[in-house]
């Protein structure tokens, strides 16, 4: 007998039926072995109960899995084009949330929102980042964990708040911002291993 059969067969019926009536909440072994103890303990059960299981979890298995930065994203022509939340988080990272600010700015520009106060906080907060990074000789790991707050800032207040979680679009292509952060960024990191 398996850990899980010695488990659930200490369980009541009552318990085991839980496992039945939600199936989203327990993994399909667990489910199928409730039914098992169930039926041998001649418990009175739907007719179809095994063929409706099997169905749950089979549809389960073959629903697309979606990550969270891309749910949104659609083919849709008709859907308005921005730059990604996973785009704009990974700049705010790597190149500054000034940087992250600017695209979404772009997209909230798009919808006629205000976007003045994205870019705003953006250079607000890249100033402030920036100046106590440097008063308290930061790493750049510290530097990734700023950005990567401010990025959360930028999702939770400016993203949420004016684009909406649930509005579905099409994903801007990243080359342009990509470029002008390379010709920004790259002189910037040089230029100080070269004066050393």
């Amino acid at each position: 007998m398996s850990a899980l059969n010695r488990i659930l067969s200490e369980k009541s019926d009552r318990e085991l039926m839980f496992y039945i009536n939600n199936l989203d909440k327990h993994t399909e072994e667990a489910v199928m072995v409730a039914l098992e103890i169930l039926k041998s303990r001649h418990v009175i059960l739907p007719e179809d109960i095994t063929e409706t299981i099997s169905n749950h979890f089979k549809q389960n298995k073959e629903k697309p899995r979606t990550n969270h930065w891309n749910r949104n994203i659609t083919t849709d022509s008709e859907a308005m084009e921005f730059y990604s939340q996973k785009a704009i988080y990974i700049f705010s990272i790597l190149f500054s949330v000034l940087f992250g600010s600017v695209m979404l700015a772009y997209n909230l520009h798009k919808v006629r929102k205000p976007f003045v106060w994205t870019i705003l906080f953006g250079l607000t907060y890249s100033s402030i980042s920036v100046y106590f990074l440097e008063k308290y000789h930061g790493s750049l790991p510290m530097t990734f964990i700023a950005n990567s707050l401010g990025g959360v800032v930028l999702y939770q207040l400016f993203w949420n708040s004016w684009i909406g979680k649930q509005t579905q679009y099409r994903a801007k292509s990243i080359w342009i911002p990509l470029i002008i952060a390379l010709i920004i960024f790259v002189p910037l990191t040089i230029l100080p291993i070269l004066g050393s």
